[in-house]
């Protein structure tokens, strides 16, 4: 006999576990499933913006003791060496945490709230009503049976829930692979990270802790040939960034580069008869603009309100906005001269840089207007 669930969560990151917390709150009975266990390392940015910062608060992950480091806002640094510092102001700092840690506090949220963890469960498939046009449940890869009203696919970029639904659509544009490592033992008194724009991809850096952690991530184009050595790969990508590479030089790297790709995902549809897509697993733009966490908790929200009828249309007024900036955004990171100009203007327009800075800190809504305004003069 088959087991029974009302919500059947498929991956337990950040997504997954939210989402199970929220459903569990609301009474259901849940069920959180990954083929991993934890803890598991896994390629992230491992940066929550503002905005993700209060969706940790509401969940309770912020009562569990310290999480990372604080972050003030994030300096830009274009290919000429000119910067520019986006602040967030008083209102909330960004969060720069461990995605071990994040993952192991929303992990305990979704079990304190009731949701039934199995790790190294993975899941081979659906199960369908008999017109196939219905999702039912999940077959798991030892073949058993468990159904549920509902089946959350929150299992990354490539989602097995999408790809049995064959939701998954091909995305041309940006065709970038990222890798992550910690690098122990650097230098980091600033209160920001920095984001280093070059012609051949981009840098991301952020601290960890106070006691010289960071976290670097790289961005770069799809090799048309073999990636090769992925710490060569690594440090191909900062070699374009001199002042960079000399900090990160006097550190040690603290564990292997992580990598995933293509980045640029999407997808038919995000919700549908017994299913719906959070996270990664419902598209991903680029990492760039940082609210790869926050889309996967405001998600969870979002299906837990909104419930998996109304989900699609609620993530579309949540989310279109910022994605129609971000796509902007992408347009001055792969143009040099754009993106000089762009830092040269937030320097000398301190209200833009701070509108612009909330906005891409997830706490007010995102327009085009703010980057239409760094073209003119």
């Amino acid at each position: 006999m088959a087991e029974r669930y009302d919500t059947i969560v498929v991956g337990a990151g950040p997504a997954g576990s939210a989402t199970a917390c929220l459903l569990a709150k609301r009474g259901q009975r849940v069920l959180l499933v990954d083929r991993a266990r934890f803890p598991r390392p896994k390629p992230c940015a491992e940066y929550v913006s503002p905005g993700a910062v209060g969706i940790l608060e509401r969940l309770g992950a912020l009562s569990q003791g310290d999480l990372g480091r604080w972050l003030d806002g994030m300096r830009i640094i274009a290919p000429s060496q000119a910067a520019c510092l986006l602040t967030y102001g008083s209102r909330r700092a960004a969060l720069s945490v461990p995605r071990l840690r994040l993952d192991s506090v929303l992990l305990g949220c979704a079990t304190r709230a009731g949701a039934e963890l199995r790790e190294g469960y993975g899941v081979r498939g659906l199960l369908r009503n008999d017109e196939q046009s219905c999702v039912r449940g999940v077959v798991g890869a030892d073949g058993a049976r468990i159904e549920a009203q509902l089946v959350v696919g929150a299992d990354g970029l490539h989602s097995v829930v999408a790809r049995d639904l064959r939701l998954r659509r091909p995305r041309h544009w940006p065709r970038r692979l990222g890798l992550t490592m910690h690098i122990e033992g650097v230098d980091w008194c600033e209160r920001h990270g920095q984001m280093w724009v070059g012609r051949h991809g981009y840098a991301g850096v952020a601290p960890l802790d106070d006691d010289g952690l960071v976290s670097v991530g790289v961005v770069s184009a799809i090799p048309s040939g073999h990636l090769g050595d992925p710490k060569h790969a690594f440090w191909r990508v900062v070699r374009q960034f001199p002042q960079l590479e000399h900090r990160l030089a006097r550190g040690r790297c603290a564990s292997a580069p992580r990598g995933v790709g293509p980045l640029a995902t999407r997808v038919r549809r995000c919700a549908g008869d017994g299913f719906a897509l959070v996270g990664d697993a419902a598209g991903f733009f680029d990492p760039f603009t940082g609210e790869g966490i926050f889309r996967a908790l405001r998600g969870a929200e979002l299906l837990a309100a909104y419930g998996p009828r109304q989900y699609a249309a609620a993530r579309m007024r949540a989310f279109r906005p910022k994605e129609q900036l971000t796509a902007l955004v992408q347009v001055f990171v792969q143009r040099p001269r754009l993106m000089e100009l762009a830092v040269k203007r937030l320097q000398r327009r301190p209200v833009l840089a701070r509108r612009l800075a909330d906005m891409l800190g997830d706490l007010e809504p995102a327009s085009l207007d703010v980057a239409w305004r760094l073209l003119a003069p």
